[in-house]
């Protein structure tokens, strides 16, 4: 009689062969939660400078392009572009975005971060967008430059489609459709 316990070779496939299945089910998930939680942290940062770019405003009449004329300006920030991850200077060896400031006229005062990899080279990255906020305004745009980038903007403005050339807000109207990707109109 033999007394040996144990599992077969076909069990033991069977079970790596489920989990295997299961982790991959579980992946693309996972990485849409790390994309949101990078996607938070640049709303943050764009909420902040806009602040900042306000106060800026009420001192001298106008916005700055400078990230060091700001009170709130990121470790390491200088000139007009900051990357969030990697060499500050040019954003190499980080994995993050290109936050950029613009105009300082009332209107057209902007913060934008860009989740693009550098120059044309767009395959390192499974989501890519941009995020833009004006400084006279509460909204975060989002516009999303592929399938899976469009999905995410989607997700953060909470529509289920996206109008105005892929572009939403996370401002929501009087029938909870994301609002316009406009400009927003100075109030006297």
């Amino acid at each position: 009689m033999n007394n040996k316990k144990g599992f077969t070779l076909i069990e033991l496939l069977v079970v790596v062969l489920i989990i295997g299945i299961l982790a991959a089910m579980a992946m693309p998930q996972y990485f849409k939660a790390v994309e949101r939680s990078r996607m938070t942290e640049a709303v943050t940062l764009l909420g902040n400078i806009a602040q900042a770019q306000q106060r800026k405003y009420l001192q001298v009449n106008h916005y700055t392009e400078n990230f060091r004329s700001l009170d709130v300006a990121p470790k390491g920030a200088n000139g007009s572009i900051f990357y969030t991850k990697g060499d500050v200077s040019n954003g190499s060896n980080g994995n993050g975005f290109a936050v950029s400031l613009s105009a300082t006229a009332f209107t057209d005062g902007i913060a934008t971060a860009v989740r693009e990899a550098g120059g044309s080279d767009t395959t390192g990255l499974q989501y890519r967008y941009t995020l833009t906020r004006y400084y006279a305004s509460n909204d975060t745009t989002c516009e999303g430059k592929d399938e899976n980038g469009q999905a995410l903007c989607m997700d953060f403005c909470g529509v289920d489609a996206l109008t105005n050339n892929k572009c939403c807000s996370n401002g929501q109207n009087e029938n909870g459709t994301g609002s316009e990707c406009a400009q927003p109109v100075q109030q006297d």
